[in-house]
C-alpha cells in the first residue's frame, strides 16, 4: 500500500438534467492519503468544513474527468 498516492475528497450534489434524469456532480474539496495503519489522512484547505456526505475517489490522471 503506497501512502503517497493521493485521493480526491469530494462532496456530491444531485441534480436533474433537462430531460428529468437525476445525476450526481462532485466538487473536490480536499485530498486524502493512505497511512501506515491502514487508515487515511484527510487534508482540507483552511475555511472548508464538511457536514453530511463526502466521498473519496482514487485520483485519476488530470485529463480524465472525476465521476
Amino acid at each position: 500500500m503506497s501512502k503517497n498516492k493521493p485521493f480526491d475528497v469530494c462532496v456530491p450534489e444531485k441534480y436533474q438534467t433537462d430531460n428529468g434524469e437525476e445525476k450526481t456532480k462532485y466538487y473536490q474539496v480536499g485530498v486524502a492519503f493512505e497511512i501506515e495503519s491502514g487508515g487515511m489522512s484527510v487534508i482540507l484547505p483552511e475555511g472548508i468544513s464538511l457536514s453530511g456526505r463526502f466521498v473519496i475517489f482514487p485520483r485519476k490522471d488530470r485529463h480524465e474527468p472525476t465521476p
